[in-house]
């Protein structure tokens, strides 16, 4: 016999005493996995995944056993499914705050584009009064030296 057989009939013993409830390196209350028969078999960690029959066997007897004990079990495709609904509506939420953050950002962009375009204009209005100040002072100046009088 090939070491792959061997394995096989490890891990198919395993399986037969874990479902029979007397299994005897795990605990009789852990569920079936094909992690759990592997430890049962005293195999490595992901060894019974080298036997893809083998794996959907644990999968077909975790659902038999479920359903006896009256449990519903989801097939594969519909807890994908699932899942996968979960994940879009988290994406379409997380899309959902982008653009208010997005649009958020616009509005600040364009209230400081609005308040830098006042600040310039502020600026430019100072610098147009000092001249006119500058310009009205020289005026005051030469007004009051025109009104004196030499002294006779």
């Amino acid at each position: 016999m090939s070491k792959k057989e061997i394995t096989l009939i490890a891990l198919e013993a395993a399986l037969k005493r874990i479902i029979e409830g007397q299994p005897t390196r795990i605990s009789d209350q852990r569920k079936i996995s094909v992690r759990a028969v592997e430890e049962e078999a005293n195999l490595g960690n992901g060894s019974g995944y080298y036997y893809p029959e083998f794996v959907e066997k644990v999968k077909q007897v975790k659902a038999d056993v479920a359903q006896a004990k009256g449990e519903y079990v989801q097939p594969e495709i519909q807890s994908v499914r699932i899942k996968l609904n979960e994940q879009k509506r988290i994406k379409q939420n997380y899309k959902e705050k982008y653009e208010a953050v997005k649009q958020q950002l616009a509005d600040f962009a364009a209230a400081q584009h609005h308040l830098n375009d006042k600040l310039v204009k502020a600026l430019s209005d100072i610098d147009e009064l000092k001249f006119e100040n500058e310009r009205l002072n020289e005026q005051l100046v030469k007004l009051r030296r025109s009104k004196i009088v030499p002294m006779k």
